[in-house]
């Protein structure tokens, strides 16, 4: 589950395996974060149930056709909605310090076809999706109501449920 993992001034550096991207993904815990706080962060991003991870390709939909229609250019063809996943290639997590230790964040940043300028990030809290949008280094603590912006495709997908 963590692999490499080195001590740095102010946390700790490494990789980690994310079954659902089947890749291994830097990942940053910040200094003051314990090791049980991480594994369960980690068990977090690789026990996603199967309405989470819908939750995840809906909201990326979202922001791929939005951001598409910004700027003029034909959002990738995707026939089923995990298809998105093949445009989308996250390769950090975050573990920042709990206001909690017993909800845990799964916070990823990376890149995707339709916005390589920004990316993508998406943070889930206690196993729901809180933000999905372009990679703005989010913070994983806000209240519901910081996250309720026009560009976050978690929430925009939440008013259409």
């Amino acid at each position: 589950m963590l692999e490499e993992f080195y001590q740095e001034d102010d946390g700790m550096s490494g990789t980690v395996y994310s079954k659902l991207f089947d890749q291994n993904l830097d990942v940053w815990i910040e200094e003051n974060v314990s090791n049980e706080y991480a594994i369960s962060c980690i068990e977090s991003l690789n026990s996603m149930n199967s309405s989470l991870v819908d939750d995840i390709c809906k909201a990326a939909i979202a922001y791929c056709e939005d951001f598409c229609e910004m700027v003029g250019q034909q959002p990738p063809a995707i026939e089923r909605i995990r298809d998105v996943l093949h445009y989308i290639e996250f390769g950090t997590m975050n573990i920042e310090e709990p206001e909690d230790d017993k909800i845990p964040v799964v916070h990823l940043g990376g890149g995707c076809e339709w916005e390589q300028e920004h990316g993508i990030e998406l943070i889930i809290r206690n196993g729901e999706l809180i933000y999905l949008g372009a990679y703005n280094g989010e913070w994983a603590w806000g209240e519901p109501d910081h996250y309720e912006s026009d560009y976050n495709y978690a929430f925009v997908i939440k008013q259409k449920k």
